[in-house]
């Protein structure tokens, strides 16, 4: 006998705590101690001048020139083309063309353009 009061005393107290659980009511969310941000003072121009939403945009400053140097690439590029230059010519050289044949004019030609830039 005293199992079965205990096991109806543990059925009704689980129960009833379920119960409870189910009628509690909800409780607030919590609130951030951080203070919200306040709102920018500033107006914005579309506002303050309505003309701007008529005129296309237009940069305040100028565009960005070329650089005065060429880029790692460019000047990898460049001295490649005249490190073949120099082989066309040594091989020219081997050969036995000289000064008066028009492949070493022509290959010296293009070395003085690329010396003098």
């Amino acid at each position: 006998m005293r199992l079965t009061s205990a096991a109806i005393l543990l059925l009704c107290t689980a129960g009833a705590t379920a119960a409870d659980a189910q009628t509690a009511a909800p409780l607030a969310p919590p609130v951030s101690p951080a203070l919200p941000q306040a709102p920018s003072s500033t107006v914005s121009p579309i506002l303050t001048r309505p003309s701007l939403v008529q005129r296309p945009y237009l940069p305040s400053t100028p565009t960005a020139t070329a650089p005065a140097t060429a880029a790692p690439v460019d000047q990898q590029k460049m001295q490649a083309y005249r490190n073949g230059l120099v082989s066309q010519q040594r091989a020219l050289e081997s050969q036995g063309v000289g000064l008066g044949s028009e492949q070493y004019r022509a290959v010296q030609q293009q070395l003085n353009q690329l010396n003098g830039r």
